[in-house]
């Protein structure tokens, strides 16, 4: 006798409920902070200490991306340093109808205004001050929509300002699925495709996008020509910010912030090439004569210690460790 085939999987995509009215000091909303923190990986306070506290919001999860409405009092929404070490590097485009202030160390702070759209990034820190009103949020794998616009970096920061195309009906897509219950797996990978699709053709089309996308072209050429040099003259005592800022053609000042959006900084670009230069050195059977001092001291290490802590800090293992792995004594 035949097994009759398996039920079709008709299970609703799932569907956070987030309501608080309170007091800053309130039990609940430690509650909510903590639940903030742990699922959506952010950290949220009240703009005004002495003030009732307002907030609900709906949440919606399939593969592929997550999204949702809420409505609040003034809000600060922070990712802190501490919560990006998880390695999320999701793209957001937040909507609000009120003013937001966004900030990252670094750059210069956005303005969002009602009708207007930012897309930011969980890879770095961020925070968003928000006046009270309703917003918006869509958030997506960024290697998705990556493959869709090869010139998207690994951390955007910028304002698509209103009347970009794409950009409402994206929200107004967005918001009617909130109440479509998207039963089985494929009512929702269709809707997660379709949100990133939506997504990629908004930045396609936004001038916004093509200005920030050029310029970021240029800041990352500048940043491979820096590190190429810095690498070319690691055993040199003169490789300084002000010298190398000085054979870029650029400001000391605008070399620092060139790395700050990055999200690195000089003296952090200086030590990784050095202990890059210092593990290939360890490496090649050539350099099996060579002590961990002159291995040293050819990358810009001060001394055979400082090699030693730098690389056992960031390899987890000594010079003289990793020689031996790479079978060499």
């Amino acid at each position: 006798m035949d097994t009759p085939p398996a039920a079709p999987d008709m299970t609703p995509a799932p569907t956070a409920a987030l309501c608080l009215d309170g007091l800053p000091g309130d039990r609940g909303l430690q509650a909510m902070r903590d639940y903030l923190s742990g699922v959506m990986r952010v950290d949220i306070a009240p703009l005004h200490a002495d003030r009732p506290f307002h907030y609900q919001a709906t949440l919606r999860t399939v593969q592929g991306a997550s999204w949702g409405s809420a409505r609040v009092s003034a809000v600060r929404t922070t990712r802190t340093a501490q919560l990006c070490k998880d390695g999320q590097d999701d793209l957001m485009l937040l909507m609000p109808s009120a003013d937001a202030l966004i900030e990252q160390p670094g750059r210069e702070v956005l303005h969002v205004r009602p009708g207007d759209a930012a897309l930011l990034s969980q890879a770095r820190p961020m925070q968003i001050s928000q006046q009270a009103g309703a917003s918006w949020v869509l958030r997506v794998p960024q290697r998705d929509v990556a493959r869709m616009l090869p010139r998207l970096s690994d951390a955007p920061m910028l304002v698509l300002r209103r009347g970009t195309p794409m950009l409402q009906l994206l929200q107004r897509f967005g918001c009617l699925l909130e109440s479509d219950p998207l039963r089985g797996a494929a009512s929702q990978q269709l809707a997660g495709h379709q949100l990133q699709d939506m997504l990629a053709v908004a930045l396609g089309e936004s001038p916004d996008y093509a200005a920030w996308a050029e310029q970021h072209s240029l800041a990352a050429a500048r940043l491979r020509a820096v590190q190429a040099d810095i690498a070319a003259h690691l055993g040199q005592g003169r490789l300084g910010l002000e010298w190398l800022a000085a054979r870029q053609g650029i400001s000391a000042r605008h070399l620092q912030r060139l790395l700050a959006v990055h999200g690195t900084s000089y003296q952090e670009l200086v030590r990784e090439a050095r202990l890059q230069a210092a593990s290939a050195m360890l490496a090649e059977p050539c350099n099996a004569g060579m002590s961990i001092s002159a291995i040293a001291y050819a990358c810009g290490f001060s001394e055979a210690s400082a090699l030693n802590r730098a690389f056992r800090q960031h390899y987890g293992m000594t010079p003289g460790q990793a020689r031996g792995r790479a079978g060499l004594k």
